[in-house]
């Protein structure tokens, strides 16, 4: 049994161990432990609760904010870029000339 359990998504980052707390340290349930519970989140209360087969777990007393995507990643991300009006018109021009020049034109 561990004193500390990794958090998901952090490779050095521990939470505390709940099973280790209500049978080791004989913890009474309802005691509350402060952990960030997502990389470069804020720190949330948790409880200390049993399940109804009598495994220990702690329960969230505070929300967990929502991880924030950024709009203008995600606004252009499937789109492709379009060629300005100028560079459309320039390589229209460049690619005339050249198929006459191979043709034998001008």
């Amino acid at each position: 049994m561990s004193v500390h359990k990794i958090v998901k998504g952090a490779k050095y980052q521990k939470r505390p161990s709940a099973s280790y707390f209500y049978k080791k340290l004989k913890v009474p349930v309802g005691y509350i432990v402060e952990y960030r519970p997502r990389k470069g989140g804020k720190m949330i209360k948790h409880s200390l609760q049993l399940r109804k087969n009598g495994s220990p777990y702690w329960k969230a007393e505070e929300k967990l904010s929502k991880k924030r995507t950024n709009k203008s990643r995600t606004k252009y991300k499937g789109k492709k870029r379009s060629i300005s009006k100028r560079n459309k018109k320039r390589t229209k021009r460049r690619s005339s000339n050249r198929t006459k020049r191979l043709r034998g034109g001008a």
